[in-house]
């Protein structure tokens, strides 16, 4: 059976995390088009360095430039912001430089890999515009953003050393191209932990309600205080009829939902409460946990899906937060 050369499988594992994001309805859509492209990006690797069509050497790095600018833009969608103008100035940098200098378009990647690696790991992403993100995945969004962050820098580090150390040999050209074949197949994977975070489309029959003005810069005021605690009160409401249960509740859901604001939701919950949202539906899921623990024989498993968690790990950290101790713990000492 011959074997497959691995920017293939590369490939075809990025296009999977494709499929399951677009069958998720994922919103996220420069997420999706950012793995898309590193899986077309590998598939030129492999068609150029394991089949030998050399042609495609005219189009990679085109779309080798574009992929540190979409992995850019994806994350400033999540801020409603676009890059700057500026921006596109670097795929025909690129280009010019394959006609006019070859051996300057190694040197532009690098430099552009570096460049958007560093802007990308300096970006904030406020937790109040990632209204899509399911409660309790935001930790997804830093891991995301970051380790795309370190792989472009990897990957320009990389390509930089694999160049220098086999500048003299015959095979000096295609070490970078392996080094970016790793780099890319783990960039898109990373990339791919973000939109496999993000809530499918909810079917609200609710209006959606419009965010306010921010009001983060103005006092607390009483007539805020009393304001907040309606706001409290319909979220805890909402999510006493059993919304927590939601394993894709987002903050925007809940503002449907509630017809609440998301960022009247956010302020009132982390004014009046001392605690941000996700604390606060964990707090119910944790509690249901505990109830179906007590009063059931369910398996552990079982009763962290029906409670609304998804991961074993989201699971038991917010548990032993709130039970100090673990679900298996709790259930074997019959606690409470």
């Amino acid at each position: 059976m011959p074997a497959i050369p691995l920017p293939f499988v590369v490939s075809g594992l990025l296009l999977l995390v494709l499929l399951r994001l677009f069958l998720r309805r994922s919103r996220e859509v420069w997420f999706l088009i950012f793995i898309a492209a590193c899986a077309v990006q590998t598939l030129l690797v492999g068609l150029r360095w394991s089949l030998g069509f050399h042609e495609v050497h005219l189009v990679q790095p085109l779309l080798a430039s574009v992929l540190p600018l979409i992995a850019l833009t994806a994350f400033l969608s999540l801020r409603s912001q676009v890059p700057s103008p500026w921006h596109l100035l670097w795929p025909p940098a690129v280009v010019l430089s394959g006609w006019l200098w070859p051996g300057a378009v190694d040197v532009l990647l690098i430099v552009e890999f570096i460049a958007y690696g560093i802007a990308i790991l300096t970006l904030r992403l406020p937790g109040e515009v990632l209204t899509q993100v399911r409660i309790g995945d935001e930790w997804a969004i830093s891991a995301a953003r970051i380790g795309v962050a370190a792989l472009l820098l990897l990957s320009a580090i990389s390509d930089a050393v694999v160049a220098m150390a086999l500048s003299g040999g015959k095979h000096a050209v295609a070490g970078p191209a392996i080094a970016a074949v790793m780099g890319v197949m783990i960039l898109g994977l990373a990339g791919g932990l973000l939109g496999w975070s993000s809530a499918a489309t909810p079917n609200d029959t609710a209006p959606e309600v419009a965010p306010g003005p921010s009001a983060a810069t103005q006092p607390e005021t009483e007539e805020d205080l009393d304001a907040g605690s309606e706001v409290l009160s319909a979220v805890e409401a909402v999510l006493a009829r059993g919304l927590y249960r939601d394993p894709d509740l987002t903050l925007d859901r809940l503002a449907r939902r509630s017809g609440i604001p998301a960022r009247k939701i956010s302020r009132a919950v982390n004014g009046l409460m001392g605690c941000s949202l996700t604390d606060l539906v964990n707090g119910y899921r944790v509690r249901e946990a505990m109830r179906l623990l007590r009063d059931t024989d369910l398996p552990v498993t079982q009763v962290m899906f029906d409670a609304g968690f998804q991961t074993k790990s989201n699971f038991n950290r917010a548990f032993k937060a709130i039970a100090g101790q673990t679900p298996t713990a709790y259930r074997s000492t019959g606690t409470g």
